[in-house]
């Protein structure tokens, strides 16, 4: 749920710089400004893609550093896979949305300064 809450934050923040680098662009009639928000749009995908994949892979090793029990046996592994399954699902669904950030903040970056010819 954490990695949720960090999204959730992350595309906030990115809408509102994306809103602000319009206001801005109007405003001053300059459109440069929108392109200056696209590029802290990618700092923010970048920072809520790697986030994720560092948060992940510490789930990774704590589940490995598990100590041996002495009467160990798995009653219920197929339900188990699935919990796993489920929660590693989720993780990477937001590191796609992460990757969507990236590619809108970069087209923004490197295109924003071209809605002023329309």
């Amino acid at each position: 749920m954490k990695t949720t809450h960090f999204a959730i934050k992350a595309y906030a923040v990115a809408l509102l710089t994306l809103m602000l680098g319009v206001l801005l662009s109007v405003w001053l009639d300059d459109w440069l400004w929108l392109s200056r928000s696209g590029s802290l749009v990618v700092i923010n995908g970048i920072v809520l893609t790697s986030h994720q994949i560092i948060d992940h892979i510490n789930r990774l090793k704590l589940s490995q550093m598990r100590p041996p029990r002495q009467f160990e046996r798995d009653w219920a592994d197929s339900d188990k896979r699935h919990l796993i399954d489920d929660v590693a699902g989720g993780v990477w669904r937001y590191e796609k949305y992460g990757l969507y950030m990236l590619i809108v903040g970069t087209l923004v970056w490197g295109f924003g300064d071209l809605l002023n010819a329309f």
